[in-house]
This record gives structure tokens, C-alpha cells and sequence, in this order.
């Protein structure tokens, strides 16, 4: 899911500060609301209308091609005997301590972040200078600046190119799948029934719209 930091700072502070009230409900399944009728990214949940809506575990249940996926797992069977039988006993005799720990160290998820460590690349050491004086003689620009206006204006055009790009990726993986073991057309799904909805006791009464966001709260 690609959403902004702002967005997901709100989200993550709303079920952080709900934990509470998450703590007191019945033992259950519920989908937890999030509505922001004030639009401020940094607002707290005084601010936040919270509910909690009551969800059953057939509801969350949607059809799926039950044949193509048992022919993936013919097929997921058939490679795990084959790299058992002949791929397995060389990787284990070639494999020693030393070099997993190269291969771990070697990881894409680690070298992104040595990349930029001091402790690995000594020219960030400059780097840090630089942003301890910046920090310090800091002059933030107004709102309104025709830099932060363009900015903002890329970083937007920038996430619907990665949300377009991520959805052609994923329609394609879907059409690929469904070339290989069949399925037919993508079935519909449909929403689960709410039964009752519990209201926040702290979310102010206020109906004036607002985004809101859904979170699967389980107890």
C-alpha cells in the first residue's frame, strides 16, 4: 500500500493512542474507522471520530478459482521434490558459515542502509557536518513558495506514477496467473454485512466530512 508519511502518521497515531478503548471491547473481529473531519495530518484523536464496527470471519471470506490453485500446488510440489533431490545436497555441501554471512551481509535491505552509514562510508561523515550547520541557520520557506508548491506538485505526480505502475504490475501478474492455471474472469466480491457500529467515547460529534480510514482490529 502506497500512501503519504502524513497519512500514515495519523493512521499509526490514531490506533496508538486507541489501545485503550481497543482493550475494552468484547472479544471479536471489528474493522476500526477512522475519520479526520478537521483535514490536519498532525492532528490527536480528540480531534478523530473513531468507531468501531463489528465484523464476522465468513464475511471476510471472497471466491476464489479453487482448481488453478490446486494445480499451483501440483506444480509447488513437483519443484520442491525436484530441489530436494538435486538442488538441496549441493547447496548444503557447499554452503559454510562464513559465506551465509557474506551472503547476509551482501543483502539489498542491508547494503541500501550501509550505503549511507558512517560506520561503512566515511564521506557521510561530511555529510553529517553539512546538516548539523544547515540545521542550525535552517530558514523554512512559506507554505506558498513556488519551490514547496512544485515540490509538492512532483511528489504527487511521482506516487500516481508508482500507483499506476504497482496496479499494471499487479494486472499483469494476474493475467499471467491466469494463463498458466486458468481461473476464468476475476470474480466480484462483495462487502461484508456491518452489524452495529461502537463509537469512540473520546471522538468529538461532529458530522462534517472527513477521509476515512479502515484498519482490521482482531481481540
Amino acid at each position: 500500500m502506497f500512501v503519504s508519511a502524513s497519512v500514515a502518521k495519523l493512521e499509526h497515531r490514531a490506533i496508538l493512542e486507541s489501545l485503550d478503548e481497543i482493550e475494552a471491547l468484547a472479544p471479536g473481529l471489528y474493522e476500526m474507522k477512522i475519520e479526520n473531519p478537521t483535514g490536519d495530518p498532525d492532528c490527536h484523536k480528540s480531534d478523530l471520530i473513531v468507531t468501531y464496527e463489528p465484523r464476522e470471519v465468513s464475511g471476510l471470506k471472497a471466491a476464489y478459482p479453487h482448481e488453478a490453485f490446486e494445480k499451483v500446488a501440483e506444480v509447488s510440489t513437483t519443484l520442491d521434490s525436484f530441489y530436494s533431490a538435486f538442488v538441496s545436497p549441493w547447496v548444503l555441501a557447499m554452503t559454510t558459515p562464513a559465506s551465509a554471512d557474506l551472503l547476509k551481509s551482501l543483502h539489498p535491505m542491508r547494503t541500501s542502509r550501509y550505503m549511507f552509514s558512517e560506520a561503512y562510508n566515511p564521506w557521510m561523515r561530511g555529510v553529517r557536518m553539512m546538516a548539523d550547520s544547515l540545521r542550525d541557520t535552517r530558514q523554512p520557506l512559506p507554505a506558498d513558495h513556488p519551490g514547496i508548491v512544485a515540490e509538492r506538485k512532483v511528489m504527487s505526480n511521482v506516487g500516481q506514477m508508482i500507483k499506476g505502475a504497482r496496479e499494471r504490475r499487479d494486472a499483469t501478474y494476474e493475467q499471467v496467473f491466469r494463463l498458466l492455471y486458468g481461473g476464468g474472469s476475476k470474480p466480484a466480491q462483495t462487502p461484508p454485512t456491518v452489524s452495529g457500529a461502537v463509537k469512540s467515547k473520546a471522538s468529538p460529534n461532529n458530522s462534517k466530512p472527513g477521509k476515512e480510514k479502515r484498519h482490521a482490529v482482531g481481540k
